[in-house]
């Protein structure tokens, strides 16, 4: 566990954009997604897959956890933001539910490689059916006096015979989750993308219970 200074100059060197021409710094992903969540609105993504899944966001009440540690504990709302947090590693998540169909959203964040992911899935009867991820890699130069656009890698998948994943879509997108070309990779970038979750039920999670009701 690092003191939240150094975890705040981590944040400000690995997980931002800077604008060498307007001199200021773009949110991460991860902060976007938590300043909509808690001014009540969702992402595209969570929308889009929703709707597939047959889940009503809106007439679903969303239930939050976080992991600043180890364990998942159940929250009422997500934090602020990550500077609240006094750690390099933080994951946090959502569910909401129709009937016997859940979507749950999961963030997971290293600050430290400046990397963030997000992965969306649909359960029904609490076994997962299909889902998605899709990993943000931040600027590597973090000295660097011009500007290098965050991007992102994607993949979808589903479930066949409630045992194989089956993809449906890789790509790389831009920061706005458009698609782009294969963008140049650093010598810092990961080395491997498109890494399916070994997930395939409700337990599998190990999010905490209340979140099912």
């Amino acid at each position: 566990m690092k003191k939240l200074l150094s975890v705040l100059a981590l944040l400000t060197g690995l997980g931002c954009s800077i604008s060498s021409s307007q001199g200021t710094a773009k949110t991460s992903a991860f902060d976007r997604y938590i300043a909509k969540t808690r001014a009540g609105r969702s992402e595209p993504a969570l929308r889009r897959l929703a709707s597939q899944c047959g889940v009503a966001l809106n007439r679903s009440h969303a239930r939050f956890a976080e992991m600043p540690e180890e364990s998942w504990k159940h929250v009422k709302r997500l934090p602020a933001d990550r500077a609240d947090q006094e750690t390099d590693f933080f994951s946090t998540a959502a569910v909401w539910r129709s009937g016997t169909k859940f979507v749950v959203e999961i963030w997971w964040m290293d600050a430290e490689a400046g990397e963030e992911t997000r992965t969306l899935y649909c359960l029904e009867n609490q076994e997962i059916i299909s889902g998605e991820q899709i990993q943000w890699v931040g600027p590597e130069d973090e000295e660097s006096n011009t500007a290098e656009p965050e991007w992102a890698y994607e993949i979808r998948w589903k479930i066949e015979r409630k045992k194989f994943f089956k993809t449906i879509l890789e790509r790389f997108v831009d920061d706005d989750e458009r698609p782009i070309s294969k963008p140049k990779l650093g010598a810092n970038a990961p080395k491997t993308f498109g890494l399916i979750p070994e997930k395939l039920r409700w337990s599998d999670l190990k999010l905490p219970d209340e979140m099912l009701h």
